[in-house]
């Protein structure tokens, strides 16, 4: 434009002007709508992760409380039948035959824990024998539902009833029943088990469950039978049959097993609640988990998720105003400089902002009404003032001595502070050109206040350096950008990371191609990736990360990491807690079936035998009585020590409770193989124990052995097996080892110790 031509009408600017501010209110409210809509997403999917962890929790424990409940009323059973048997055997005319049943109940009731009596009623209902019973007196249980059932039907075999009341005790009970039947099909009377119903709140117990859990036994019926919530107040009345309902709406569709959320009825706690019906009694088991536990960490997601999307709205809208104010400052500047000389004129061309004018003095001769709304003052104010009276940093003398330096034509654009009238400091970013017009040298300067988009940057980038997720962004997998926490969750020092590879976080090759065959082609297509991987840190131990990624432009893709390994390493140890013993660490009954299960069927497709033997320990009780249960406690384990140290690699012991362990024997090549490592491990359980305070002991064992699959492939039928060989061998003198078939009988005694 020549020198001496003014500016053209700047009315179709204020047009333009109304426009790009609509346009602005538009594309902020339709950010804003988006940035809802993602994060009504986000949190909406992650709800239901959690969710689903809750359910998928629940399932587990219940799962485990079904089998443990299982597994103990089937003992109880075993041994009932056990003891019918030995009944069975004893002569109605024999003249101690009273003393000789007492005897009998006696010895398999203390093999069962949780149950209060083993008692014996004639035909009449008149219980006469059995644990607890009066001497010289008879307890009539004719009239029990329990006993008409059994009288009725004889051949049904096993009844169950609860909760009753004891008569003996006084206590709630479950009372398991045994009809006594003649070789003539004529009801002799029963046998039967009391169990008492706080057996079953105790051994939820060692459950580990927070406050607000709870872990309950019904009936099929909904009659209460034993409940555990340890942070519940709410009485517990046996036989209540008071459930919500979502609980029996859940049951009528499905009576065997579901889940679902609901407050329980009892106490009004909302809880994510599992049930399964116990296979092959009339019991259905509850594991309720509280929802706060799951879901207090997705509440602190929402809000941080909802906090940072605000800001960012914050930031879009603050720089659609920036954006905005400052076209409007542009175009205050052109109307005011539509006016001015020809030196107006070529600074107009240098730039568009805080216009003004120096000599070679530094004095002002010339600016825009734009400068001095930045300096917060007046042109008439202004004029004639040096550099260096609005210069924050520059004093008069280094101002001009900068002057005596410049030359024609010299560009430069600098960073500097301006100060105010007001004495408010801002940050300028500066445009400087010199020219020489007319045999005069000026400075021409264009400034534009930058102060709050040096605010917004550095809140921007306070944002991304935070405290808790890492953040780095890359372009081909190398480090182009990371924060600090990313720094500190891998250990390496800043600058330490730049420039990269991100294989240097891996475990290996292999962990790095895997994230990277999924990630990329999911990011190529606009969605984001997430997963949970281990990862290494720089002193060499694993960290287990939560790996976040989105894709930006230019190749480029931004990738979000937190630290989860103390959560990662809180589930392992629930999972370590529900599959083994809690005092020898040695597996429990859960996983010993499922090693049953893995084994026998590599047998059969290997056509090897799998031997499970049943370990009793002859006298630990003694042990017990004389030195105490810390003593005991020692003794298991230093024996399942022993145990460990002796099993072959493919080998395998379970702890089942009290001083009952089972070795699980596989890869046999012939069916008496057992029997070499067997006395390996007796001659080691067999030597003497040192306890801790010094004194020496020794215990025994009496082993009962069944094999697969010669005895049965199901490992509860296997189980069974072994438990009543080993019982038999206990009754026959102890220290021995019975076989469950009649083909191992002449190893078997052979090998007998």
């Amino acid at each position: 434009m020549p020198l001496g031509e003014t500016l053209p009408s700047l009315n179709p600017d204020r047009r333009r002007g109304s426009r790009l501010a609509l346009g602005l209110l538009l594309a902020n409210a339709l950010v804003g709508g988006l940035l809802v809509l993602l994060v009504a997403f986000v949190l909406n999917t992650s709800h239901r992760a959690y969710e689903q962890r809750s359910r998928d929790q629940a399932e587990s424990l219940v799962a485990i409380a079904q089998a443990n409940i299982g597994s103990e009323l089937s003992r109880v059973d075993s041994l009932m039948l056990s003891a019918l048997h030995e009944l069975e055997a004893i002569r109605p005319d024999d003249p101690r035959r009273d003393e000789a049943i007492n005897r009998s109940l006696d010895a398999h009731r203390s093999l069962l824990a949780g149950v209060e009596g083993l008692r014996m009623a004639d035909a009449q209902g008149r219980v006469r024998w059995g644990n607890g019973v009066p001497p010289g007196a008879a307890i009539d249980v004719s009239d029990r539902d329990y006993f008409i059932r059994a009288r009725a039907h004889p051949d049904a075999g096993l009844v169950v009833e609860a909760p009753i009341e004891s008569r003996l005790s006084g206590r709630w009970v479950m009372a398991l029943v045994r009809p006594i039947v003649s070789p003539g099909g004529r009801f002799e009377g029963i046998v039967y088990a009391s169990m008492g119903l706080d057996h079953f709140q105790s051994l939820f117990a060692r459950y580990d469950l927070e406050t607000q859990d709870a872990m309950t036994l019904r009936t099929t019926d909904l009659k209460l039978i034993a409940r555990h919530a340890p942070g519940s107040s709410a009485p517990i009345t046996v036989g209540n049959v008071t459930v919500s309902a979502e609980l029996r709406a859940a049951m009528a569709r499905n009576p065997m097993r579901g889940v679902f959320t609901t407050p329980t009825a009892l106490d009004g706690v909302v809880r994510t609640t599992a049930y399964r019906r116990v296979e092959g009694w009339p019991f259905v088991v509850f594991s309720g988990l509280g929802i706060e536990r799951f879901y207090a960490p997705w509440r602190t997601q929402a809000v941080q998720v909802s906090v940072l999307a605000g800001v960012a709205w914050l930031l879009i809208a603050a720089a659609s105003g920036v954006l905005f104010r400052a076209w409007r400052r542009e175009s205050a500047s052109l109307r005011a400089l539509s006016a001015q000389t020809r030196r107006t004129q070529s600074l107009l061309r240098v730039a568009a902002d805080g216009i003004h004018i120096m000599n070679r003095e530094g004095r002002l001769i010339g600016l825009s009404d734009s400068f001095a709304e930045m300096l917060g003052s007046t042109r008439e104010q202004l004029l004639g003032r040096h550099i260096s009276s609005w210069d924050a940093n520059q004093d008069e003398a280094r101002v001009n001595a900068w002057l005596a330096k410049v030359r024609d034509g010299d560009r430069q654009r600098i960073e500097v502070q301006h100060k105010r009238d007001d004495g408010r400091i801002i940050d300028v970013e500066l445009q400087v050109s010199v020219a020489d017009i007319e045999g005069e040298r000026l400075i021409f300067g264009s400034a534009r206040d930058v102060t709050e988009r040096r605010r917004l940057q550095r809140e921007q980038a306070a944002m991304l350096d935070n405290e808790i997720v890492g953040m780095t962004k890359l372009r081909s997998r190398v480090i182009m950008w990371k924060n600090r926490a990313l720094e500190r969750m891998f250990g390496y020092a800043p600058g330490e990371l730049d420039g990269q590879s991100t294989r240097i976080l891996y475990l290996d090759q292999a962990a790095f191609e895997a994230v990277g065959a999924q990630a990329y082609p999911l990011l190529a297509r606009g969605e984001t990736y997430r997963t949970q991987v281990q990862m290494r840190h720089k002193e060499g131990h694993l960290l287990w990360v939560d790996l976040n990624s989105v894709s930006l432009t230019g190749g480029e893709s931004l990738w979000m990491m937190v630290d989860i390994t103390a959560m990662m390493e809180a589930q392992a140890r629930v999972e370590h807690i529900a599959f083994h013993d809690a005092l020898t660490q040695l597996p429990n009954r859960l996983l010993l079936t499922d090693r049953m299960r893995q084994a026998i069927h590599a047998a059969q497709r290997a056509n090897t035998v799998v031997a499970v033997c049943y370990l009793d320990l002859d006298g630990f009780k003694q042990v017990n009585d004389t030195h105490g249960h810390d003593a005991g406690d020692a003794l298991l384990v230093e024996l399942a020590r022993r145990l460990q140290s002796m099993l072959r690699g493919n080998d395998s012991a379970a702890r089942l409770g009290g001083d009952e362990f089972v070795v699980l024997l596989t890869m046999l090549g012939r069916s008496d193989d057992w029997r070499h490592i067997l006395q390996r491990l007796t001659n080691a359980l067999h030597a003497p124990v040192t306890l801790p305070d010094g004194t020496v002991v020794s215990v025994g064992t009496s082993v009962g052995v069944a094999l697969a699959p010669q005895d049965g492939t199901d490992p509860a039928l296997l189980l069974t097996q072994a438990d009543q060989a080993m019982l038999r061998a206990k009754r026959a003198g102890k220290g021995r080892v019975e076989p469950a078939s009649q083909s191992l009988t002449a190893a078997a005694a052979r090998y007998a110790p």
